[in-house]
């Protein structure tokens, strides 16, 4: 385990380090997966490692997604003193047995003190600011339960909210369980009818769309998704990194 995870960190620094015209970066997103995985003092090399050979603005957006089930309130504050300023929290779903099924590792009550520390941290001003993810159209899932989830994460009040549809694809256990029929899946109508009360709900709340799948209050947007969106330049670190 650890000794994969410091020889992975070890040829990840060998291709940040390739790169010949090394800019300063005014974003850094620590993400595909679980990086909390990671220790913060591993967190800390990485980002110094980007400062010490590219340079980071001033005022830089850095974040890094995590787990609710991956992380405790002291690594938290650990990745905080090692330079991350906005988190990204893969909730998925408030309901444990909608989790359970999705084969997640964490719980409702994980997802409630994660968002609990977050909230605080922000409030105190240890960070700029932080997102809750959640998936649209579980199987097993209907409409109050996703009315339930989009209440809980409004709740929270989390700066940023990504709403992502579930996609069904072949070669996954979903797929396979969908053609066993030992998993239902909401209906098209279903799907329609959810995201209209996401749409109604978030609006209502104050949380404004501004890309496909994110909603930020003013001011909260993701600096990191917009240079994608407005077709900037960046790169691309680690395996399966695009």
């Amino acid at each position: 385990g650890s000794e994969m995870i410091k020889n992975y960190l070890n040829f990840l620094f060998k291709e940040i380090l390739s790169i010949r015209h090394k800019t300063p970066m005014s974003t850094i997103y620590i993400g595909g997966g679980t990086p909390s995985i990671l220790d913060p003092k591993q967190i800390k090399e990485l980002i110094k490692l980007f400062k010490n050979n590219y340079g980071i603005d001033y005022g830089a957006e850095i974040t890094m997604e995590v787990d609710p089930a991956s992380f405790n309130e002291e690594s938290l504050y650990g990745f905080i003193d090692a330079g991350v300023n906005r988190f990204s929290l893969g909730v998925q779903s408030f309901n444990d047995e909608i989790l359970k099924k999705a084969g997640r590792r964490h719980t409702l009550n994980d997802v409630q003190v994660s968002c609990k520390w977050l909230r605080e941290a922000q409030f105190r001003g240890f960070i700029k600011s932080w997102s809750l993810d959640l998936i649209q159209d579980f199987p097993e899932s209907n409409i109050k339960i996703w009315e339930d989830d989009l209440n809980n994460a409004i709740g929270y009040a989390p700066p940023h909210i990504s709403i992502y549809d579930l996609s069904i694809e072949k070669g996954t256990v979903f797929n396979r369980l969908k053609n066993l029929g030992e998993l239902s899946f909401p209906d098209h109508d279903e799907s329609y009818e959810n995201s209209l009360m996401k749409s109604k709900m978030m609006q209502k709340s104050g949380y404004k769309r501004y890309e496909i799948s994110n909603y930020s209050i003013a001011g909260h947007q993701s600096r990191h998704n917009r240079v994608y969106w407005r077709g900037l330049g960046w790169w691309a670190f680690g395996q399966g990194s695009t």
